[in-house]
């Protein structure tokens, strides 16, 4: 029977549990300023080595590849942008203050390659779509499945006995039965407690139903596209993947259909996406030691 917790009330206790660092607020607060410079925020990552090295190994990785060598934190800036850096330091940082999550829910760095996967995935569809969402729906699709470590984290015990159902219905609906929302409701609570804007929350929000959005549906259908695809991409299996035993089940084909996206160029994207995704989980967790 599902309880009488929200998602907004059970995604403040994260917030209240978690603090971020001191480096992340100062950073955010400078790109939040509608004065600062660029130079403001290069001085303050500057003072960080790790966020410095992730930001220009993220300018230079496959998802920015064809714009030419970046050697310095002005040109990293300047290519990955002042609202999308803001947003995806606040992200990684954020979701890594999730930490000693037993071992019997989620194995973090599987976690991470799937949160990573899906987020080059949604990238490179709204790249094929020419869609001027991209930056938006990579960390859209980063974030899409981070409800379930506030579900892990906050309420262990009644998440077992959402896994214990697993054999009678799906896991979507354990949650709903259980809590009365469900991980994606969740996911969209927190987004919000971090201040992240309506086109990174909405398809968080909606992604197991797009046809559920009221606005955005297209980008909702990338992320929920992403992240059916990017389960077909788990790392045991990434070694062997062919595209072609991708079967999308009646939402993902749905999606397929409003985005005009052909099993061959899902092939083609899927492709790229395997090396990809490998690169950006090492350079946003670096703690990912997945082997293949």
């Amino acid at each position: 029977m599902a309880g009488t917790m929200t998602p907004h009330a059970l995604a403040g206790e994260v917030s209240t549990l978690f603090s971020l660092p001191d480096l992340v607020l100062r950073a955010c607060a400078v790109m939040d300023s509608p004065s600062a410079s660029a130079g403001d925020l290069i001085e303050v990552i500057e003072f960080d080595a790790n966020l410095a090295a992730t930001v220009l190994r993220l300018a230079n990785s496959a998802l920015y590849s064809g714009r030419g060598k970046t050697e310095t934190l002005t040109r990293a800036v300047t290519l990955i942008g002042h609202n999308t850096l803001r947003d995806l330091v606040l992200a990684t940082a954020a979701v890594n203050t999730f930490r000693d999550i037993p071992a019997e829910f989620v194995d973090m760095d599987t976690f991470w390659d799937h949160s990573a996967t899906s987020a080059v995935l949604a990238r490179l569809i709204a790249d094929h779509l020419r869609l001027h969402d991209g930056e938006s729906l990579f960390l859209a699709g980063l974030l899409h499945a981070v409800g379930r470590l506030v579900f892990y984290v906050r309420r262990p015990a009644q998440y077992r006995e959402v896994l214990g159902q697993m054999h009678e219905t799906t896991l979507d609906d354990a949650e709903r039965q259980t809590f009365g929302f469900s991980h994606a409701e969740l996911g969209a609570a927190l987004l919000e407690s971090w201040g992240l804007p309506e086109k990174l929350t909405l398809p968080v929000r909606h992604q197991l139903d797009p046809t559920a959005a009221p606005d955005f549906m297209k980008q909702v259908a990338v992320i929920h596209l992403a992240g059916d695809l990017a389960a077909n991409l788990a790392p045991c299996l990434k070694a062997e993947y062919e595209p072609e035993t991708y079967r999308p089940d009646n939402r993902a084909a749905h999606s397929m259909e409003m985005l005009g996206l052909t099993p061959a160029a899902l092939k083609e994207i899927s492709l790229e996406a395997q090396a990809a995704s490998l690169e950006v989980a090492e350079i946003l967790h670096p703690c990912t030691g997945i082997t293949y």
